[in-house]
């Protein structure tokens, strides 16, 4: 199985965004349900087109609590 870099899987997640299936804007935020973390493709107010953004996002939002 081919290893990876981040920013080919990066850029990997950034194309299936830009095909807009539904939004072509995504988000990373906890579960509602409390189960963990959730990237996805929404029509949330707070979802980006920049998957890298998203990211970022959230590393610097309340809800992060690892930093």
């Amino acid at each position: 199985m081919k290893k990876y870099t981040d920013t080919e899987i990066l850029d990997f997640l950034q194309k299936l965004t830009d095909q807009k299936k539904y939004t072509g804007k995504i988000v990373l935020r906890n579960s509602t349900t409390g189960r963990g973390w959730r990237l996805h493709e929404t029509s949330r107010s707070e979802a980006v087109s920049d998957v890298r953004q998203a990211i970022t996002n959230y590393i610097n939002s309340s809800e992060n609590t690892l930093l």
